[in-house]
């Protein structure tokens, strides 16, 4: 259950000097509106319009008139649509509050609503759409003026960046987000955000040891400062994947399995899907294709099923389970599921179709193809040098003159 919605609920009704028993005014408890602030209950049909009207009216009374096209109303819904994860609603609705508030001057609303639209089309695999906006935030007044809402547009940038494959553009903007938080006080979370976004963009980049530093220097210590159950498991998550990448397996995998006691289905049922996922992929490139590996494939397909995720991640999770198959022998019927990811690799990021090609390449060669098979890891390598990605580039090259003079 999201708190989106609560939390912009209670900060209008503290605005206007409001109780939670004056919003109410007979047709809510005192209580209903406490658990609608807290995100424990979701608001009913009908429920942000009314609401809305009460805190335009600045008084808790019904105010006349309709609210569809106010600021507010479109706000509320903004937040409720995206605790439901319709982030296609949530993403036109933010658009629409943004218009309402800049017609009204309000520049912090028109930034709350530009950078919900941006989450929303990260959330869609839209990175360059996401990146459009987060350059529009990052152009802002405001950005100059608060060192955070900077970081904010700094990380968007760095992650619509990386999913389109342009590493360095991603480093660069990750950097420029680090810098922007240190020495400020935008909070543990928002630095924390930085680190992440940071030592993943290195990563990729192939910069593993300065990544590694990052996770060591900055994002660990801060475990230890009390911060919440998701961002610890995400920040776990995060040092694993840069531990794999340099090769540490042992130690990666004690991070995704402390991060796995964090991140739960329960809590979050879309978080734990894409968790599992990058963490099935992880273990899968290292060679790992046990049971546990297999159960992380199983969880993040259940997942997948409850919530639906965009088809690029959906793609990768497909190509995680063909990668499992080739790994446990069963060559012939992990080529037919890798070929039908690389038939829609244009929907990946260009890192991922890179690494599409370098499994259907070895599936194939394991099937005594090898002719070609060396053609798709020529197509791997050429992927990896097109985004940066050297080391991986020379690994791939290194595999093909292997199959081919085998």
């Amino acid at each position: 259950m999201g708190k989106s919605f609560g939390e912009k609920l209670r900060t209008a009704r503290l605005e206007r000097h409001l109780t939670q028993a004056q919003l109410g005014n007979g047709a809510f408890r005192a209580r209903d509106i406490s658990l609608l602030e807290t995100g424990r209950r979701e608001p009913a049909p009908g429920a942000p319009a009314l609401l809305s009207r009460r805190l335009e009216s600045g008084r808790g009374g019904a105010a006349s008139g309709t609210c569809e096209d106010g600021a507010l109303f479109l706000e509320l819904s903004a937040w409720q649509a995206l605790d439901e994860r319709d982030y296609g609603g949530a993403c036109v609705l933010a658009g629409r509050a943004a218009d309402a508030a800049a017609a009204a001057g309000d520049q912090q609303s028109w930034w709350a609503m530009t950078h919900l639209a941006a989450r929303c089309l990260q959330a869609m695999c839209r990175v360059r759409e996401a990146a459009g906006k987060a350059s529009g935030l990052l152009r802002h007044p405001l950005a100059a003026e608060h060192p955070g809402l900077r970081a904010q547009a700094e990380i968007l940038l760095a992650r619509a960046y990386q999913g389109m494959g342009e590493l360095g553009e991603a480093v660069a903007h990750a950097r420029a987000a680090l810098r922007s938080v240190q020495g400020s006080a935008p909070g543990a979370l928002l630095f924390l955000e930085a680190c992440e976004a940071l030592s993943s963009a290195l990563a990729e980049f192939g910069q593993i040891d300065e990544a590694w530093e990052y996770c060591r220097t900055l994002v660990l210590p801060l475990l230890e400062t009390g911060l919440p159950r998701e961002a610890r498991g995400r920040a776990l998550w995060a040092v694993g994947n840069v531990a794999f990448r340099r090769g540490d397996y042992g130690t990666a995998l004690r991070y995704h399995r402390n991060a796995a006691v964090l991140l739960l289905p329960g809590s979050d049922v879309e978080l734990w899907a894409r968790f599992n996922s990058s963490t099935a992929a992880m273990r899968l490139a290292a060679g790992i294709h046990d049971a546990e590996t297999l159960a992380c494939i199983e969880h993040a397909e259940v997942g997948m099923a409850v919530v639906g995720l965009p088809a690029a991640e959906q793609l990768e999770l497909i190509h995680s389970r063909g990668l499992w198959l080739d790994l446990n022998g069963e060559h012939i019927q992990a080529v037919d599921i890798l070929a039908e990811v690389y038939a829609h690799r244009e929907e990946l990021p260009p890192q991922a179709a890179g690494e599409v090609a370098l499994h259907l390449g070895l599936a194939l060669a394991r099937t005594g193809a090898t002719d070609a098979g060396s053609l798709y890891l020529a197509d791997s390598e050429q992927s990896f040098r097109a985004v940066g990605a050297g080391d991986r580039a020379a690994h791939a090259a290194a595999l093909a003159h292997e199959i081919t003079t085998r």
